[in-house]
């Protein structure tokens, strides 16, 4: 896949494209199915595959008190377009400036002079151009006055049920990552770097890697069982999220223990991926108690993975 970050670096680099746009934050099933609709396209005219996003999400720039906490950090949607065989990714940044640009502004300059575009895909709801004046019906226009198709696309449903980046943020917010992970077409994982902590965790029995995560969206609090990735492999484990209450901590802390695993790794990347919820985070009456229902859960986590 080619990854364009600079506007002047489009022209002349897509032949017959076929596009899609947004912001594809969670590329969860519906995305992921718009954007197969697009390559399928691509392949069949001899064209070129193009996804066009936004970086950062406009709502930062223009309303950065109306933008959700997103699910994907950036890095983590080259990987799965990448995956999905997508030809060209353009990234395009996000500026007041480049907000300023009329619907008709848009489609000209970037998707019919700089992209080459032939087809379009986009849902039903799509908006683009200076304060979002630019709907269906308008790129329709532009399409025939500019000669492209466009593909009006309606929601996707999973076994009936819609799919949206909203409602996969609530689930993640209520700790349902089973059920935002059918309906984002993988388990929903967290990046961050690992810190030093407080060495509870070891002088329990249970050391742990305290990580400060890349993602703005941590599941509940609660006890879960998670694949973590580092180093290039896999691992299996159980991640807590919580402020630790047997401990009086106010601090939301996000701390795995990974099994079979006894090495200094502060410092490094690791990736969580949340396969189960097992408990709700309580207090315990003391210490013992504490490791006690450790034991049950690591138990419990195993059971699972």
């Amino acid at each position: 896949m080619q990854l364009i970050t600079d506007l002047n670096d489009i022209s002349g680099k897509c032949k017959d494209s076929v596009v899609t746009l947004g912001n594809f934050d969670g590329l969860h099933l519906g995305h992921q199915a718009l954007v197969k609709m697009v390559i399928d396209r691509a392949k069949e005219i001899n064209g070129t595959s193009v996804v066009v996003t936004f970086h950062p999400h406009p709502l930062k720039i223009l309303a950065p008190d109306k933008c959700p906490p997103l699910i994907s950090i950036y890095e983590e949607k080259i990987t799965l377009f990448t995956n999905m065989g997508v030809d060209v990714l353009v990234k395009i940044p996000f500026t007041l400036e480049f907000a300023s640009k009329s619907p008709g502004e848009f489609v000209k300059d970037i998707l019919y002079d700089s992209l080459n575009v032939k087809e379009i895909f986009v849902g039903h709801n799509y908006r683009f151009g200076r304060g979002r004046k630019g709907n269906i019906e308008r790129l329709k226009d532009l399409g025939v006055e500019l000669g492209f198709r466009v593909n009006e696309i309606d929601y996707i449903a999973v076994n009936g049920e819609v799919v949206s980046s909203t409602k996969i943020r609530n689930l993640l917010k209520d700790g349902e990552i089973e059920h935002a992970a059918k309906l984002l077409g993988r388990p929903y994982a967290i990046t961050g770097i690992v810190v030093q902590g407080d060495g509870r965790g070891k002088a329990l029995g249970f050391p742990t890697a305290n990580i400060v995560p890349e993602h703005e969206i941590i599941p509940a609090k609660g006890v879960y069982a998670v694949k973590v990735f580092l180093r290039g492999q896999h691992y299996n484990g159980i991640a807590n999220i919580g402020y630790r209450p047997t401990f009086g901590k106010d601090i939301l802390t996000t701390e795995a223990n990974i099994f079979d695993l006894n090495e200094d790794i502060y410092g490094e990347k690791i990736t969580l991926y949340f396969i189960h919820r097992i408990r709700d985070e309580k207090k315990f009456p003391s210490v013992d108690a504490l490791v006690q229902q450790i034991k049950l859960d690591v138990e419990a986590a195993k059971n699972h993975l």
